[in-house]
């Protein structure tokens, strides 16, 4: 990211988008092969198309100076360092894009004017955020199930696209764990909709974080599923039957 704004002022022109992997960012979602998809036809080497990206998607890097996007996904254009326009928000259609940024091109905002255009689709500032209070015994427990499921899931979506014979087993496992838990999975959706601001989020965070450590913990000492490699069709095979032997969460 410090890298960004020196990248900028040694090029004519470049086209960056900014977007994030973080799949709670529903906009951000396929953008990032949209962008390449329309770009692919560019043929003008004065110009450069490149991605930035970071891991939660409203925890913004500190750009410095450089003028910031709005929201994201955003494809802002900068000559030389300062930013002369953008296409903003997800590419629906991939063409005209490059027809946006000719256009741009030819008709380059005033840098002032520029800033002056993002700053009027800036929203009011939000109230101070007020630290979160400490999350109960009982919201832990709830928060650390919500994550233990979705950390389950994402194993259990991989095991089914890289290994068909050993997905419907470990689905089914998956499922079958998931009705057994649904009253106290129903709870921990509803403490996650009450506890939704970001104070909130950064709160559970380390929870979340925790629980990940314990799930591989869990899957390399009792199911004997080394970290050190990549996963196997009889490791996914091990975490279908080893779901019914998993460790509840102490309250």
């Amino acid at each position: 990211m410090q890298d960004l704004p020196a990248f900028l002022a040694r090029n004519d022109t470049v086209v960056v988008q900014f977007t994030s992997p973080d799949p709670k960012c529903r906009y951000c979602i396929g953008a990032d092969s949209a962008f390449d998809k329309a770009v692919a036809p560019a043929r003008d080497a004065r110009v450069r198309y490149v991605r930035v990206q970071w891991p939660v998607w409203h925890k913004f890097p500190d750009f410095g100076k450089l003028t910031k996007p709005i929201g994201l996904p955003e494809q802002m254009v900068f000559r030389r360092g300062t930013a002369i326009g953008t296409v903003g928000g997800r590419l629906e259609d991939s063409s005209g894009f490059l027809a946006k940024v000719a256009q741009i091109q030819a008709n380059p905002k005033d840098p002032k004017d520029f800033y002056r255009d993002l700053q009027a689709a800036v929203p009011a500032p939000a109230a101070p955020v007020v630290p979160a209070a400490p999350l109960s015994a009982e919201e832990e427990r709830l928060t650390r199930l919500m994550a233990r499921k979705d950390l389950l899931g994402g194993i259990v979506s991989f095991c089914a696209r890289a290994f068909p014979a050993a997905g419907p087993g470990v689905q089914d496992a998956y499922g079958a764990w998931q009705a057994a838990h649904k009253p106290a999975l129903d709870q921990a959706a509803v403490v996650m909709m009450a506890r939704s601001s970001r104070s909130d989020a950064a709160a559970a965070s380390a929870v979340v974080r925790d629980e990940q450590q314990r799930l591989q913990a869990w899957t390399a000492g009792s199911l004997g599923i080394s970290q050190d490699r990549k996963p196997t069709a009889e490791d996914c095979e091990k975490i279908g039957r080893g779901l019914t032997s998993l460790p509840e969460i102490a309250a």
